[in-house]
């Protein structure tokens, strides 16, 4: 697990060479075709490989640079061909196309200029192409669409290059777009449907990345303020293992960690410039992740600490036989365990490797250790997104309130237990010949015995108040849900409380139905392979029961006598591999469940 930044890169950069063409293009391994933005993102991490790499190789990746631009611009400048791959049935095989040149623009500039740097052959053809390219006719959307600030981080480099017909005029009103929808500089980048965390990520990097680039127009105080609260709000969403929380789409694909790295990289090098007490103005301290971050200088330090903690969870994913992997599980790319319909090695295995890349050419390390604590924090949102994470210690627990149904399920959608470890509750766990979701959490129980299941992460609540942060201690910090459940078949509306409380020695959950006494049970679904070859196990205890996954050992404790155990450890999966299902039927009716969960040693 030891495997530095430039290393990581270099190995998954040549993990995709069996499949690049030698026109420079790149073909996915399972399709073998393009999709969508794979070649530009490839040929980007050869161009940072041609810097940063080993002496000697460096004139074999700044060839694969060249050879990939010359891909990369054919397809981004002539919108009459076909669209690449963008759609992917796990079934069949079968794919769609759409438009996604908008992605490709950022990493053909940057090629460009890194090519013209080192005075590569074609830069000065490179640069009339890039000159002609009409981005109204070949760039699908316009702000406030996410994928728009994407191609605008990219052409605000061609102006700075002196090769596009736009100006920075051009830019402030793009950007305007995008100030004038955004609700509040807290609320995030939500243009996307389902408000997912990963895309608002992904917006903030691009924004943060036209201020690393030199952006100087009107907007650039806006731009200051965003990287304040978006520092803020990306690290209350970045869980201790360095994972994103999940929320509706993308949030398990390596990019998302590479993005991290990405974003926090750039947040690191923005407030180390500014001096410990000058620059943007601190976040809304009632709703931040840490209300310490009120100097540069802790920004500083905790942008760092995101960057390097994002790292520990990307190099989990290279695969020991295959291409770098787009998800965070290893299993082969046919299984398609954790993938989107959307998702496909060749361009979410390179985006995550290009956010790498881009991270190291602006000084990324990881010199420094990640420690397994974070500090206590919380954060809670209502509208738009209705989440709630809560962090300290080697603890994180995300909250989901208002779940898309086919991404997510009701309560706990996360709980991870710390950097460098496999066996994490990252994101619900579906079972696919069902299409249902469950998480951590309660199920009721009509009659005792193995009878038929309500089970709340299934379930569509109303929430009766916004979501509450807690801190009843110096160290313990949780979040606290209270909805109604609405009448359903032959059941009546009920009311619904769930509290989170997570601590430096393990989290703590408590369930209740206040007023509804029945039988519960206790689920917990639980990663069974990831594809490293080492399976988790599970040892029933007399309060619960002791997942064990190689040298790791997580304990789930319950404050009731067991009635039954039933263990399903196939036919489950979520984004990190195969899963299992433990089913913990309690003994006497209640009207709560409360439970904890801790690592063992």
């Amino acid at each position: 697990m030891n495997v530095r930044p430039l290393d990581l890169l270099a190995t998954g950069v040549e993990s995709y060479l069996p499949y690049l063409q030698g026109s420079g293009e790149l073909h996915d391994p399972v399709f073998d075709e393009p999709t969508q933005y794979g070649t530009a993102y490839h040929m980007f991490c050869h161009a940072a490989l041609s810097v940063l790499g080993p002496a000697e190789r460096r004139e074999f990746h700044l060839d694969h640079a060249v050879r990939g631009l010359d891909a990369a611009l054919t397809h981004t400048g002539n919108p009459s061909l076909t669209p690449s791959a963008a759609g992917f049935s796990r079934a069949t095989g079968a794919v769609r196309r759409s438009n996604h040149r908008d992605f490709t623009w950022p990493p053909i500039l940057k090629t460009y200029r890194i090519l013209a740097a080192a005075g590569a052959d074609r830069t000065t053809e490179f640069a009339e192409r890039i000159k002609a390219v009409d981005i109204e006719a070949s760039f699908r959307s316009r702000p406030p669409s996410n994928w728009a600030s994407v191609w605008l981080s990219g052409e605000w480099i061609r102006i700075r290059e002196g090769l596009s017909p736009y100006t920075i005029s051009d830019v402030d009103t793009w950007l305007g777009v995008f100030l004038d929808d955004l609700l509040r500089p807290e609320d995030g980048f939500y243009f996307e449907p389902g408000k997912p965390n990963s895309y608002d990520l992904f917006t903030r990097y691009h924004v943060a990345d036209l201020l690393a680039e030199g952006y100087d127009g009107r907007f650039r105080g806006d731009l200051e303020r965003l990287m304040v609260t978006g520092l803020d709000r990306s690290r209350a969403v970045q869980m201790s293992d360095g994972s994103l929380a999940s929320a509706h789409r993308s949030a398990g694909q390596t990019w998302t960690v590479g993005a991290q790295i990405a974003f926090f990289t750039l947040a690191e090098r923005y407030f180390s410039g500014l001096g410990p007490d000058v620059g943007g103005q601190p976040a809304n301290t009632s709703n931040t992740s840490d209300p310490a971050l009120t100097s540069n200088t802790a920004r500083t330090v905790a942008a760092a600490d995101g960057a390097r903690r994002a790292f520990a969870s990307m190099r989990r994913w290279q695969r020991a036989d295959g291409p770098f992997s787009p998800v965070e599980n290893l299993l082969p790319a046919g299984y398609r365990i954790g993938y989107e319909g959307y998702t496909a090695d060749a361009h979410y295995g390179n985006l995550a490797l290009a956010f790498l890349a881009a991270a190291l050419l602006h000084g990324f390390t990881d010199t420094a250790p990640v420690t397994a604590d974070r500090p206590p924090a919380v954060r809670v949102e209502h509208t738009p997104t209705y989440r709630g994470v809560a962090h300290s210690g080697p603890y994180s627990v995300a909250v989901n309130a208002d779940p898309a149904p086919a991404y997510d399920g009701y309560g706990i959608t996360d709980l991870t237990v710390g950097p460098g470890r496999f066996l994490q509750f990252a994101s619900s766990v579906k079972h696919p010949e069902t299409g249902t979701f469950v998480n951590l959490g309660m199920a009721r129980r009509p009659t005792p015995g193995r009878t038929g299941l309500d089970i709340m992460a299934q379930r569509t609540l109303t929430l009766d108040e916004p979501l509450a942060s807690l801190t009843p201690g110096p160290t313990t910090r949780g979040v606290r849900l209270r909805a109604t459940a609405p009448e359903a078949e032959d059941q009546p509306a009920f009311a619904y409380e769930l509290t989170v409380l997570a601590a430096p020695g393990g989290v703590s959950v408590v369930e209740a139905t206040p007023g509804t006494i029945d039988h519960r049970t206790l689920l917990v679904p639980y990663l069974r392979d990831p594809g490293t070859g080492v399976h988790t196990t599970v040892e029933q205890r007399s309060d619960g029961i002791h997942l064990t996954y190689g040298d790791e050992t997580v304990a789930v404790t319950v404050d009731a006598q067991i009635e039954a155990m039933i263990h399903l450890p196939f036919g489950f999966e979520n984004r990190r591999g195969l899963c299992g299902l433990v089913r913990l039927d309690l003994d006497e009716p209640a009207d709560r469940i409360s439970y904890r969960i801790s690592v063992v040693g």
